[in-house]
């Protein structure tokens, strides 16, 4: 059981240590078009600074984990990642092909990334509070203080978007956004990481991000 258990922490870690790597490294990409685009906006680009350093933090927090129990987490492709998924099935690319400054220079295409990023944040911030009241979690002081820390600094992360969709006058979520960010949740939480427990053949990686 211990070590269904200890599988369970490293199969769920592995899920965030891809999505937090995956996350600042595209949002210093975005932050540098934000700073070309709108160097006025110097409250937006501070909180997308924070939310950046924010995840690479996060990402460094899981690193130090999985280091400090001498494993290495689990190989998870971009079908674990959120915002991967996300922009798949809203942009119809991989998130690594999206042109961030064509992006921050079609106002509609800018404002449909804002509100993927804000859904996925929102998100992540119902997910963190469920994740602080499970059982297993709360028996594992270490993750249970990690996943403390990204509950503060989660909501930070959603609403810079939310500002800049509502200075812009711009709508919230369509229903094909809400619908999407259900379908990757659910599809994940009920089908695919219980796929990745059970998988005997998954192997970890061998160096991190």
């Amino acid at each position: 059981m211990g070590e269904l258990i200890t599988r369970f922490y490293d199969v769920l870690l592995s899920i965030y240590i891809y999505n937090e790597y995956t996350g600042y490294i595209e949002l210093e990409k975005l932050l540098a078009a934000i700073i070309q685009k709108h160097p006025e906006e110097k409250e937006f680009i501070a909180a997308v600074q924070k939310h950046t350093d924010d995840e690479r933090k996060h990402y460094m927090m899981f690193k130090n984990y999985f280091t400090k129990n001498e494993r290495m987490p689990f190989i998870v492709t971009d079908k674990y990642g959120y915002i991967d998924l996300f922009v798949k099935h809203i942009f119809k690319v991989k998130i690594e092909e999206l042109d961030k400054n064509s992006i921050i220079n079609n106002n509609e295409m800018f404002f449909k990334l804002c509100r993927l990023i804000m859904m996925t944040e929102f998100r992540g911030l119902k997910q963190v509070k469920t994740l602080l009241n499970n059982s297993l979690i709360k028996k594992n002081e270490t993750l249970f203080k990690i996943f403390k820390v990204i509950e503060k600094d989660e909501p930070s992360h959603c609403y810079p978007y939310q500002y800049w969709l509502k200075k812009s006058d711009s709508h919230m979520p369509l229903l094909k956004e809400k619908l999407t960010d259900l379908w990757i949740h659910y599809s994940l939480m009920i089908i695919k990481v219980p796929v990745l427990l059970f998988n005997g053949k998954l192997k970890r990686m061998t160096e991190f991000y």
